[in-house]
């Protein structure tokens, strides 16, 4: 049933409409309906399968009650949405009138300037860029603007921007977190992209009814691209590849793809944003051109790479698909003195790290305390995880294994 529900819902996301086929949706059952509406709304697709499948050419094909159902996330995504715009748009006059300039990333811009249609792209969060430089101001305005954002994270303001990549921020009563990056980092603290290069590409969008910064094409990309891979390990689900289908479709005149292919080997990117772009390509239809993808193509690259990560990507959003790189880390085949190392960074994080989790400046002594609180919250958070490993749950142990390699292969430099 699974696989069959998942090659139905990929027929129906894929840009090339004509892999809809009526027969095979008339003959699913009300078990497969519901099944094709659960694995959509937990890959984020519920509401891009509604506008496919209530085409006047399936009238007759899928019933009333479907329909309704899909309906019901479209309008659901299509109210959430407005709230968040409605949020967006005085969070941005506020900064414009601080000096702070703003560039508007993923979600936002896609709902609104690709997609066209913001119930079409369901958002957890708002992710906004400013200079390093501002950031600090930039809490400062966003915490005395009307009801006030409360920090979530980093817990102690003071490591604005002095550590991590961003803030994360909401005001109470339930409202959209907001996410304030003053660089996008890739992986880790060293791989970041070029934050001076993306201020000086950027270019004008109209988004909330007002005329903000946005990434050039290529960035916006290559961000969609390295946020999928890297940062998230393919663990970002089928949306991530329509996003990236749906962007190359709207900018296919636009795009330069001899400058990104370029910037992407001299960064030594190329595994990532090779296999995201293959496997949108063959999922959903991305109109990626052959000769990208043949300059892309790793070394290395083999059919289990591949279909670890397209494992992982349908993974998403399920118990097993939230275990940590830590986790992963220390339960993955290897020596002990790893697994301890593993344990102890865990265990014992830097203190800026502590600040960043806890309300202690890193120079008090009674963060120390705190390390006690670390390990309860690594037991409420781990334990059962860790529990079934420990005990040999076979099923969770292979998809430690699964992960482990494609974190190895993607990460492993080539050979010289």
């Amino acid at each position: 049933m699974g696989i069959k529900i998942r090659a139905t819902l990929l027929d129906c996301l894929h840009r090339d409409e004509s892999r809809l086929d009526p027969a095979a949706l008339s003959v699913l059952t009300d078990e497969g309906w519901t099944a094709l509406i659960e694995m959509a709304t937990r890959h984020g697709v519920a509401p891009l399968l509604y506008q496919r499948l209530k085409t006047p050419n399936l009238v007759g094909c899928i019933s009333h009650e479907v329909l309704d159902r899909l309906r019901g996330v479209y309008l659901n995504t299509a109210a959430c949405n407005m709230r968040l715009y409605e949020e967006l748009r005085p969070l941005l006059l506020a900064l414009r009138a601080a000096g702070i300039p703003v560039i508007v990333l993923k979600g936002v811009y896609l709902a609104e300037q690709v997609y066209r249609n913001i119930a079409l792209r369901p958002m957890s969060d708002i992710d906004l860029l400013v200079p390093a430089s501002l950031a600090r101001e930039a809490w400062r305005v966003m915490k005395e603007l009307g009801e006030g954002y409360r920090l979530i994270y980093p817990a102690t303001e003071a490591l604005i921007p002095l550590f991590g990549k961003d803030f994360v921020c909401q005001k109470p009563g339930g409202f959209t977190p907001v996410e304030v990056h003053w660089t996008i980092r890739i992986a880790d603290e060293k791989d970041c992209m070029d934050d001076e290069e993306l201020w000086q590409n950027a270019r004008v969008a109209r988004i909330a009814e007002l005329d903000t910064a946005t990434l050039s094409v290529e960035d916006f990309l290559l961000h969609l691209c390295l946020h999928a891979s890297y940062q998230h390990e393919f663990g970002f689900g089928l949306r991530a590849l329509c996003d990236i289908a749906v962007f190359i479709e709207r900018f296919e005149l636009e795009i330069d793809w001899s400058a990104l292919r370029a910037r992407v080997l001299h960064h030594h990117w190329h595994k990532g944003v090779y296999l995201i772009l293959y496997l949108a390509s063959f999922r959903v239809g991305a109109a990626v051109p052959v000769e990208v993808l043949t300059a892309l193509e790793p070394a290395d690259l083999s059919v289990e790479v591949i279909e670890q990560a397209e494992r992982r990507l349908f993974d998403a959003s399920t118990e097993m698909a939230g275990m940590t790189l830590n986790t992963i880390g220390f339960f993955k085949p290897g020596r002990l003195d790893d697994r301890v190392r593993v344990l102890w960074r865990r265990l014992f994080p830097s203190r800026e790290e502590m600040a960043y989790m806890y309300p202690i400046p890193p120079g008090s002594w009674v963060l120390y305390g705190y390390y006690l609180v670390r390990v309860r919250d690594l037991i409420r958070r781990h334990g059962a995880v860790a529990w079934y490993l420990l005990r040999g749950d076979r099923e969770l142990a292979e998809t430690v294994r699964r992960r482990a390699a494609l974190r190895e292969w993607l990460f492993k430099p080539d050979a010289q």
